[in-house]
């Protein structure tokens, strides 16, 4: 027995997210192409309005018979049932105990097979009961579409990323639609030593039907597209298109996704991507892209975060105004720009990049899944709320029962990922006891306050914490390796749980005092730098102040920018002090004015 959705419902939400959807960005990594024989997947959820936090599923027994309510992952609305497995195991984030991850982006897709009446599971619930059911990618890629074609398929298109201690597969699925229940799909293993990525464009095109072995698909993948007219049906399904038959590629396609992918693979040394620059420019779409690619070098998990912070930095897509002069950059030189992507001037439309990084992320990891240990240890999932460019990732191993309040959610980020015990912040509720709203308030002040000002201070202070939690995940790693040797496995769980929330506890205070030393230091347009003098103690009275007086410096603009303001309107005229007026006195007035003449 199971309930549907109201269609009525599901219709009038499905606009809604239609006309604000705003993308994800994915990186996987092979073992053969990581430093340290890891797979990993790097996900970025960008939406601007999820409150980012932390999902918690701890393992249970089901008694046979039990329903599992089913809500709907973008839309919030309650779905229906579907019967329980005897038992499900313990998920953290994206990632479960047996070190299976999935991470995704949606492509969308032909909006005629958008809609699929009494489809219970979209993707984001197909996502959390995978990972409470399936223990490895194949089993996970067997599950999906087994729950798909059960009760069907209630999403676009959509590519998933799945990995585990051993194989990393891009699986994209396109729904059937209305009439029949589930999903074509196609599952591509990516060969050791290479590495992918997707950002809301279908990426598989021809599939390679005789390796069975690494190229997985539904029985249908071809003959419903030739049914559905959107592949002949006397061509030859070796030359059969899935991109091209369900997602085709267009200017945005190119450009505000595959651009992405470029930005990704050119930030992991990737070489020969210019034979694709007029492709993510969106102005040749014939070149596409290949599916996956070698890295530059092997890649490790510092290699893997910093990645995830690119905003095509150095490429023809920069727009922070250092590679051309840019006016929407401001004089911060800032490569944020606020929605919508495309807009329109004197009759003509224009578009802003879109970064990886990007100011509306929800929540964003990497998950580093480490070979030669135990499988309940081996994946880390290294997990932020907020842009993952300035958002401080903290190490949560994905076998721990429990999470740091700061990051967990007593309503949950899904109703079957609740933790009572989570701080009580929401979307439009502020604590500083949460993990999102501290997070928000370190990037939203570097947005604010001249971006490539603070931007040094921001990446030293990620590499400075970031290495210490590495070191602290190495310290527990040793302890928790020797209790599963020795076969004390509650006591590895337990330690792992409390490594997990004590990382989460300090990481909490670590980011609070950052942001309250950058409020300090970067306010009122000045630069606030340690005092020239020392404050009086013990009765000192030479050389010293009564209090802390700051260095402050000014802060101003650069010369390009002055010579913006200066060729903008009547500036020039408006703003021009005339020749010879400049004597002594004013002079001195202005350092009165200005408080200068003090220093």
């Amino acid at each position: 027995m199971r309930v549907s959705l109201q269609a009525a419902a599901v219709a009038a939400v499905a606009l809604t997210i239609t006309e604000v959807v705003v993308g994800c960005s994915n990186l996987l990594v092979t073992k053969g192409a990581s430093a340290d024989g890891s797979t990993m997947i790097a996900y970025n959820a960008d939406d601007g309005d999820m409150y980012g936090s932390l999902g918690v599923y701890p393992a249970a027994d089901h008694p046979p018979g039990t329903m599992r309510d089913v809500w709907g992952w973008d839309s919030g609305l309650y779905m229906g049932q579907i019967p329980e497995v005897a038992h499900t195991y313990n998920v953290v984030g994206n990632s479960n105990e047996w070190g299976l991850t999935i991470g995704e982006t949606t492509f969308g897709g032909n909006p005629k097979y958008s809609n699929q009446p009494g489809a219970i599971l979209d993707y984001g619930s197909l996502i959390w009961i995978t990972l409470q059911r399936a223990k490895t990618a194949r089993d996970a890629i067997s599950t999906i579409s087994s729950l798909m074609d059960t009760y069907g398929y209630a999403s676009d298109g959509e590519s998933f990323s799945i990995s585990d201690q051993d194989e990393v597969f891009l699986m994209e699925i396109f729904s059937r639609g209305p009439g029949k229940k589930g999903a074509v799909w196609v599952a591509t293993k990516i060969p050791d030593g290479y590495i992918t990525g997707h950002a809301n464009q279908c990426r598989t095109t021809t599939i390679d039907f005789n390796d069975k072995e690494n190229v997985l698909y539904s029985p249908d993948v071809v003959t419903f597209a030739q049914d559905e007219g959107l592949y002949p049906k006397d061509a030859d399904p070796k030359d059969f298109d899935f991109s091209a038959a369900y997602d085709p590629v267009s200017f945005a396609g190119a450009r505000l996704c595959e651009a992405r992918v470029f930005g990704l693979w050119t930030d992991c040394g990737v070489t020969g991507l210019d034979t694709y620059l007029e492709y993510v420019k969106g102005y040749n779409l014939t070149q596409r892209m290949p599916l996956y690619v070698k890295p530059g070098h092997p890649l490790t998990l510092n290699d893997t975060l910093w990645a995830m912070r690119t905003h095509f930095e150095g490429t023809w897509f920069d727009n922070s105004g250092l590679q051309r002069p840019d006016v929407g950059a401001g004089p911060g030189n800032s490569p944020y720009r606020w929605r919508p992507l495309m807009w329109e001037s004197g009759g003509k439309q224009f578009v802003n990049e879109r970064t990886v990084g990007v100011q509306q992320t929800g929540f964003n990891f990497v998950a580093h899944t480490r070979p030669n240990v135990p499988t309940q240890m081996a994946t880390v999932t290294w997990w932020a709320p907020d842009d993952s460019s300035i958002a401080l990732k903290v190490p949560m191993y994905a076998a721990a029962r429990a999470v740091s309040p700061g990051f967990a959610d007593p309503v949950g980020i899904m109703p079957n990922a609740r933790a009572p015990y989570g701080s009580k912040g929401s979307g439009t509720t502020m604590s500083l006891d949460s993990a999102f709203w501290v997070w928000n308030l370190v990037s939203n002040y570097a947005m604010d306050r001249g971006y490539a000002t603070v931007l040094p201070d921001i990446k030293d202070k990620l590499t400075e914490l970031e290495g210490k939690y590495m070191a602290m995940v190495a310290s527990s790693d040793t302890e928790i390796h020797a209790a599963l040797t020795r076969g004390d496995v509650d006591a590895a769980f337990n330690m792992m749980t409390n490594a997990t929330i004590k990382v989460g506890d300090e990481s909490l205070q670590d980011w609070l005092n950052f942001w309250m030393y950058l409020f300090a230091r970067y306010r009122d347009g000045f630069t606030n730098d340690v005092p020239v003098l020392p404050k009086c103690e013990n009765g000192e009275t030479k050389n010293c102040t009564f209090r802390e007086i700051p260095h402050s410096v000014e802060t101003g603009y650069s010369d390009a920018w002055y010579a913006r303001i200066v060729a903008d309107s009547d500036n020039a005229e408006h703003y021009h002090v005339p020749a010879g007026t400049l004597d002594e006195r004013s002079l001195r007035k202005i350092a009165v004015v200005e408080k200068t003449h003090k220093n």
